[in-house]
């Protein structure tokens, strides 16, 4: 049944050779913002591992939204440049590659990865800037405000295609800025991008911005998710209604793929129905899907962060985590599946798979995190 993983799928112009991403982590190497050559290595040995599309880490597309930590700062020149390296070295590979373009808004991002990295800490802002506790966090984005933090989207998103990536992603899930506008706790807004006028058009101002800078042909994907990194019971749609509300017009506006984070990639999305938030989403937008949350692992993602005990399920979980990914991608809920710690590591995880070998996985261990390997 695993064979339909090795199947090519396409996302707008692009076809990737197989329906398995590397799922977008925050690793914290990149001194000064600027990717290395381990960074490059990182990303090429998931590629020849028998990846399609390597999402990378979130890169930031100006100060005010970096994280604290040393991640890529992708509105530096020196940075754009950097990062082509990593693009030439996947495609040598074989693999595709979008550099996930990452905006914290309010929300404070201190670094859990690498806690002894330097620090960076610019003014948060949001559309409200409040947190997600209700407690102010920042400042709130004015008119301008929004326009210019718009067109560092677009403006990332340029540099990317000239970079020689094959599309971007933009993180819009787990509580960061376009999910801030999109949900009533966070947009408090009484203007045109208020939650009562319209909710969506934060996000779909920028996803047609970003599609006019980078070109029709050029593919958007955004990732989205019910939880926050603060609030795992929180819900961005009660409804599989209000869910088709917020995705509808971001497809319409030129969304070519979406990427549904959840812990767990099985769960049903909605009380009563079985069926996956990634299959909700597909159904609703007819938009092409990735599914991601826990694939061969035995713990949820921040459990896995939490434990030194190894993260990789039994061998008789892991197939059945394989096989259930392959009848659900065959049923039509979702067209990829995006695999994190587990590929960490296992650079090889895809061919490993491929192989049926799921019992020669590795475990994970949060030491891993301490190298890039």
């Amino acid at each position: 049944m695993s064979d339909i993983l090795f199947q090519p799928v396409r996302i707008g112009s692009m076809e990737v050779p197989n329906r398995i991403a590397m799922a977008p982590m925050t690793r914290e190497f990149s001194p000064e913002g600027v990717p290395g050559g381990d960074v490059v290595d990182y990303y090429r040995k998931r590629a020849e591992g028998g990846t399609g599309l390597i999402i990378t880490e979130g890169m930031a597309v100006n100060a005010a939204g970096a994280h604290d930590g040393p991640i890529p700062l992708f509105f530096r020149d020196e940075t754009i440049r950097a990062s082509a390296a990593i693009a030439n070295a996947v495609h040598g590979a074989g693999g595709k590659i979008v550099p996930q373009l990452w905006h914290v808004g309010v929300q404070d991002s201190p670094t859990e990865v690498n806690p002894s990295t330097v620090k960076q800490k610019p003014r948060r802002v949001g559309p409200s800037g409040l947190l997600g506790t209700g407690e102010m966090g920042g400042d709130a984005l004015d008119e301008q405000g929004i326009a210019d933090t718009i067109a560092d989207f677009a403006r990332a998103t340029r540099a990317a295609r000239e970079a020689g990536f094959d599309g971007v992603e933009v993180h819009g899930a787990h509580g960061y800025l376009p999910d801030q506008f999109l949900w009533p706790r966070t947009n408090r807004r009484t203007d045109g991008y208020g939650i009562a006028a319209d909710r969506t058009r934060f996000v779909v101002e920028l996803i047609k911005a970003c599609k006019a800078a980078g070109g029709s042909d050029f593919p958007f994907i955004l990732r989205f998710s019910q939880w926050k990194s603060f609030d795992y019971a929180a819900r961005l749609a009660e409804t599989p209604d209000e869910l088709g509300a917020i995705l509808k017009p971001l497809a319409d506006a030129g969304v070519d793929a979406f990427h549904c984070s959840t812990r767990r990639f099985w769960e049903p999305g909605f009380a009563g129905d079985p069926m996956t938030l990634a299959g909700w989403a597909r159904k609703l937008t007819g938009v092409p899907v990735i599914a991601v949350g826990s694939v061969t692992l035995e713990m949820d993602f921040k459990e896995g962060m939490t434990e030194d005990t190894g993260g990789i399920a039994n061998s008789a979980a892991r197939s059945k985590d394989v096989d259930a990914v392959a009848r659900l991608i065959a049923d039509g809920e979702f067209d990829m599946i995006a695999v994190g710690r587990a590929m960490i590591a296992n650079p090889d995880w895809a061919n490993l798979v491929r192989a049926g070998r799921q019992a020669d996985l590795r475990p994970f261990s949060r030491e891993l995190l301490a190298s890039l390997d």
